[in-house]
């Protein structure tokens, strides 16, 4: 198949040499390319867009290829949500409940709680129930017994505790402090059991986790001990210094000195006196809760703060050591039990907390199962079994947490972390008792509960089934409409073309019906019908040509509006239009050569004409204009997406890149040469003047072209506008065009006077600055000064200037409003206004009308003592009131600049409040590169040629400095409001240095800001203010930051208003 370009051409080669007029149906076959062979269907790989009988790759590969089942729906296999045979069963997060799961997770692996809750029954069952009457727990034991015998028979990987954490009252998506829900839980628990007729139901709790310490406080004078026992169900360890939980257990029973204010009264000396106390353990259980305090309150910022130390702790722990003698743990070890041996305790769960802050994070369980061994972590609705028999918490650690110290080696048998929260060890057995949990629920739960639990899984498996068939229904679906849209497919194509039997359809609308189906619009046609409600010759190569067969079927199903069948969809009149088109530019082609060459430069002799230079850059679009025709519309005709194959868009050949790359070119070049008024006039009118439709007195906007080349033009604009070259321009505009000229010559000459008169003043050189010497200067408004450089500068633009108005500069008194200060000699520098010297106000003076003349006068008297005199007369008061709304003004502004420098540490412990002022030499020798030019100040001179005044300003010592600020290493802008407070801009500061609010101090010419209510512009903040910021400790991790910002500053509220402090009538 040739070309694509090849194909364009061929489609109309025959214009050349073709009348409009004596075009036959066949020459119209031809420019529609319907003479073209079908491209037999699987013969091309890609699409031949020149030819509309080509319906290869264009998306119908894929329906021809193997489709997997899964294409076919979006429906995830069920059978994925099944519980494994060797699986635990998870529990679903419902925003922020993960520290429920990982204790319900946590007391479900331990078999006698498991049992325990087995066997609980609610108070009034013994009351007969009604059979058809669904059950659904009512109590905390009911709640957590059902909950258990889920966990245990399920079908499903994860339950969702909804019901659950409901009744509790709890809300789900709050994060709560986990060490206070599980004391908080087992209180609740503990009351809801102990009204339990089964006496290994009731003490359950008490059984498995409650141990006996002593305070025993010893008096240093008399040796005489007291004894306060004390039951405990975990030892809440300190880990704040230390490195190891033997570290931590040996604090916990550390004697406590108490001297001083914190004397023990004695009984037996009846007095206060010192004394030592000491913690005694007395008692463990079988199962001892280690509580790691990681969450602790920190004082300075009224929150909690988690501590991501790291701990080592073993998998075996020997509690002997931390007994007192004779004092042993379980109800059957105690020192004769166990024959003198050792009391031992094997690691059994690890809690582990996710995340820098105690406000966010996320919880996970690690727990060793009873009966295979095996670690298992419990992350929500997904459980991992961890590989070999031993823990594994190599991944526990948050990967995004930084700057955490890094973690050191552990010995044989140890294991470390920085965010385990709790341990639980549970006593050494020699030979304990498997258990199997679906056993023990099989047949220690009531019958109602396990009906509960079975319904559950027939409405699990209902749905799994239920999933299933409608997996499989897409799937016998899809399959259908393959083959359907296959059969579809292949009916669209020709063995053998017949006009009268095919239909056009849009090549974009295939593409997508092939895409997908069940999206597809209507078929439209009528954005390429062309203006006889026919097919457009310009948009046929957008269509394809199909068979009737095929798109009846489509048709009928997708409708649509109006249909190109067969050859009366060929539109005869646009194809004879577009034939005279071709014919015109072939001869548009040949009188632009004859054009040029017949006026160049002196070819033109004899008769001659006015032609528009705008008009003779366009005539070619305007005559494409004139038959209907634009260039947009004549570029490639077949711009539409590139053909689809199996989802990728084909790429354009070389060629055809080539080809529309220099249309493309050539139509800019064109756009880029017209201007907006050439695109609104006909041909030759841009030669009349606006008024008067005559011929325009400006010749720049014509040129002369001999008859020969005005004949030519004359063929294709036969009404345009026509002059000779001897026809009189428009007397009108020609005088008004000489008045223009004169006056611009004379704008032209003012403004070259008024810069030479004034070159000093208007250039900022050679100023007044000081009163050294007797002189007088006056002073001028600046703003006059602004207006008269603008009109120099393009005098044809702006209006010249005529008066000065200096009576911005005087007060409702007359009274002049901008004094120097006593005893200064240099010149006070304002935005307001400018100096000049005498001989400049002379000239000032004879140019423009001045409202009020200013000056100052500096003079000496008999003793030779210099006075200054300011003309008219200072006004105080009206200076006072200036100076006071001004002074105020500074401080209210709108999205104003200020600039922060953070000191080095090396620099906050000898920085002194004087040291830090932003505008001593001193406080800028910190950074390198403020004093990379050298420290060295410039001389003074009496020479009063200095750096422009409104660059120029003085400090508070009447020494004169720079306006331009130098940002030096370390500081940073920052966009305030006047009205923002201290306590806002600090959050912004956290944002920008990553210290907190908390730890900001902040200068301001060496003096402290300290009250954090009050706003900027009540502070004296002005714009362009440097302040400096000391931290007082280092930063914080940014997302504790971030954490210290969500916090509410409110109190927490913690467990308040749940089930768990007794307030929900449905917790029993």
């Amino acid at each position: 198949m040739p070309s694509k370009f090849q194909l364009d051409k061929a489609a109309w080669q025959w214009a050349e040499t073709t009348d409009p007029d004596n075009v036959t149906f066949d020459h119209v076959r031809t420019a529609y390319r319907l003479n073209l062979k079908p491209c037999p269907l699987g013969s091309c790989k890609r699409n031949c867009k020149g030819n509309p009988l080509c319906l290869n790759a264009i998306g119908e590969r894929v329906w021809f290829g193997k489709i997997d089942d899964d294409d076919w729906h979006q429906i995830e296999d069920p059978n994925y949500e099944r519980r494994d045979d060797d699986m635990f069963v998870g529990l679903k997060n419902l925003g922020a409940t993960c520290y429920v799961n990982t204790f319900l997770q946590l007391w479900f692996h331990n078999p006698v709680i498991r049992n325990a809750l087995y066997k609980f029954r609610e108070p009034d069952e013994h009351v007969t129930r009604d059979v058809t009457a669904e059950w659904s727990p009512s109590s905390i034991g009911g709640h957590l017994q059902a909950l258990f015998a889920l966990l245990s028979l399920s079908e499903r990987r994860y339950l969702d505790p909804k019901d659950f954490i409901t009744h509790l009252g709890l809300d789900a998506g709050q994060q709560q402090d986990a060490q206070e829900f599980s004391n908080l839980f087992l209180t609740l628990l503990e009351d809801a059991l102990s009204r339990q007729r089964d006496a290994c139901v009731r003490n359950v709790i008490q059984n498995q986790f409650r141990g006996e310490y002593a305070y025993v406080t010893t008096c240093n004078r008399c040796g005489t001990k007291s004894e306060r026992p004390s039951t405990f169900y975990e030892l809440d360890l300190s880990i704040k210094g230390h490195k190891t939980l033997d570290e931590s257990l040996k604090d916990f029973l550390q004697e406590e000195k108490l001297e001083g204010d914190n004397q023990y009264m004695c009984s037996s000396c009846n007095s206060k006196q010192n004394a030592s106390r000491k913690i005694h353990l007395k008692y463990l259980p079988p199962v001892l809760n280690l509580q790691l305090l990681r969450f602790v309150f920190d004082k300075k910022t009224g929150m909690k703060k988690k501590l991501n130390s790291f701990i080592q702790f073993p998998e075996q722990i020997d509690m002997t050591k931390y007994l007192t003698v004779n004092n042993c743990a379980g109800d059957s070890a105690t020192a004769e039990g166990v024959d003198g041996n050792s009391v031992t305790y094997n690691l059994t769960a690890v809690l582990i907390h996710r995340g820098p802050t105690a406000y966010s994070g996320h919880y996970i369980a690690h727990i060793r199962d009873i009966n295979s061994k095996n670690w298992f972590k419990f992350n929500d609705e997904e459980i991992e079994k961890m590989k070999g028999s031993k823990l594994q918490l190599g991944t526990e650690d948050d990967p995004e947490e930084t700057g955490a110290k890094q973690k050191g080696r552990c010995p044989k048998g140890y294991h470390s972390s920085r965010n385990a929260y709790m341990l639980v060890y549970t006593l050494n057995e020699e030979n304990p008792c498997s258990t199997d949990s679906k056993v023990e629920a099989q047949q220690l739960l009531p019958a109602h509960v396990l009906d509960y639990v079975i319904k559950d899984n027939e409405t699990f498996e209902n749905w799994v089934s239920e999933l299933m068939l409608i997996r499989d229904q897409n799937i016998e679906s899809g399959k259908e409409k393959q083959e359907e849209i296959k059969e579809t497919y292949q009916k669209l194509a020709f063995d053998k073309l017949e006009v009268n039997e095919g239909e056009w359809i849009s090549l974009k609308w295939l593409n997508s019906w092939l895409t997908d189906p069940a999206k597809s619009e209507p078929i439209d046609n009528k954005p390429s019908l062309c203006k006889h409600d026919k097919l457009s010759p310009a948009a046929a190569m957008k269509l394809k040509f199909v068979n009737l067969n095929g798109s009846e079927s489509l048709c009928n199903r997708y409708e649509g509006g109006q249909r190109l069948i067969g050859g009366d969809s060929l539109c005869m009149l646009c194809v004879q239009q577009q034939c005279h088109v071709i014919r015109t530019k072939i001869r548009m082609m040949e009188d632009d050569k004859f054009f040029g060459s017949m006026t160049k430069p002196n070819v033109i002799s004899g008769p001659s004409y006015w032609v528009g230079k705008a008009s003779f850059r366009s005539w070619k679009k305007m005559v494409l204009e004139q038959l209907g025709e634009n260039d947009e519309d004549k570029r490639d005709s077949t711009d539409v997406e590139p053909s689809v194959e199996n989802g990728l868009k084909e790429k354009e050949s070389s060629s055809a890149k080539e080809e529309g790359q220099k249309e493309k070119e050539n139509t800019v070049t064109t756009e880029e040469a017209l201007s907006k008024e050439e695109e609104s006039f006909k041909f030759n009118e841009d030669i009349l003047c606006e008024a008067h439709d005559r011929l325009d007195p400006d010749m720049t906007c014509r040129k002369l072209v001999p008859v020969e080349v005005w004949r030519r033009l004359k063929e294709y604009f036969a009404n345009c506008p026509e002059f000779a070259k001897d026809d009189p321009v428009c007397g009108q505009c020609n005088d008004a065009m000489r008045n223009e000229q004169q006056t611009k010559e004379y704008l032209r000459k003012l403004a070259q006077e008024q810069k030479n008169a004034l070159n000093d003043l208007l250039n900022d050189r050679k100023r007044p600055i000081t009163l050294k010497k007797p002189i007088e200067v006056f002073i001028l408004n600046k703003a006059f000064l602004e207006e008269l450089r603008r009109f120099i500068k393009e005098p044809l633009k702006y209006k010249p200037i005529q008066n000065i108005g200096n009576s911005i500069l005087i007060c409702e008194h007359e009274g002049y409003l901008y004094p120097q200060s006593q005893g200064q000699l240099e010149l006070y520098v304002n935005d307001n206004f400018v100096y000049t010297w005498s001989s400049e106000w002379d000239k000032i003076s004879q140019m423009f009308n001045v409202d009020y003349e200013i000056s100052i006068i500096s003079y000496e008297d008999d003793d030779k003592n210099l006075g200054i005199v300011t003309l008219p007369q200072v006004c105080d008061e009206c200076v006072v009131s200036r100076l006071n709304q001004e002074e105020n003004a500074r401080f209210d502004y709108d999205e104003a600049v200020i600039f922060v420098r953070k000191i080095p540490k090396q620099l906050q412990k000898s920085a002194g409040s004087s040291s830090l002022n932003p505008n001593d030499e001193n406080s800028k020798d910190y950074d390198p590169d403020f004093n990379q030019h050298g420290s060295k100040k410039r001389g003074s001179t009496s020479d009063p040629l200095e750096e422009p005044p409104e660059k120029i300003s003085k400090n508070e010592n009447g020494t004169r400095k720079s306006q331009r600020h130098r940002k030096v290493r370390g500081e940073k802008e920052v966009k305030v409001k006047s009205t923002q407070t201290l306590k806002d801009f600090k959050l912004q500061l956290m944002k920008l240095f990553s210290v907190p609010p908390f730890d900001q101090t902040l200068l301001l010419n060496g003096h402290s800001l300290c009250d954090d209510t009050a706003t900027l512009g009540g502070l004296r903040i002005a714009p362009g203010s440097i302040i400096m910021l000391q931290a007082d400790e280092p930063a914080e991790d940014l997302l504790v930051l971030q954490d210290m910002i969500q916090v509410s500053s409110g109190p927490e509220s913690g467990f308040k208003g749940t089930g768990l402090l007794g307030n929900s009538e449905r917790i029993s």
